[in-house]
């Protein structure tokens, strides 16, 4: 895992305590975190940084997580980003149709969230993504 180590991954959420529980867990895998708030410019945020992975915390039922991944992969440059979806919500069909890569059910360890960045990345950089 060394030659995809230290790739800029970019968190975005609402919840702070979960925020820095994602910012542990990227560091803890060798990665270095882009902090976003749930709510900002996610879009633009994106495309301007490039990162190899996002990890999006979606809320609840139809507010502002689902419209951020609905509007990250109808975007034809940073939808080519993969998207870890997370949510205390049982949605990952859902998640998974509306283009989440993967999708994490709260609470879940680093083993799950590293195993989960893992195959993203190894998918990523033999070319199947970005």
């Amino acid at each position: 895992m060394d030659e995809i180590a230290n790739k800029r991954i970019m968190i975005v959420c609402m919840d702070s305590h979960f925020s820095y529980l994602l910012q542990r867990f990227v560091t803890k895998s060798a990665h270095r975190d882009i902090s976003v708030n749930l709510g900002d410019d996610v879009l633009s945020l994106a495309r301007y940084e490039n990162p190899v992975a996002i990890v999006l915390e979606m809320d609840q039922l139809e507010t502002v997580g689902w419209q951020t991944l609905r509007t990250l992969k109808s975007d034809p440059e940073a939808g080519r980003i993969p998207v870890i979806a997370c949510s205390w919500l049982d949605e990952s069909a859902r998640g998974l149709a509306e283009g989440a890569n993967v999708y994490l059910r709260m609470p879940f360890l680093y083993e799950e969230f590293g195993t989960a960045l893992a195959a993203i990345l190894t998918e990523e950089e033999s070319g199947n993504n970005h």
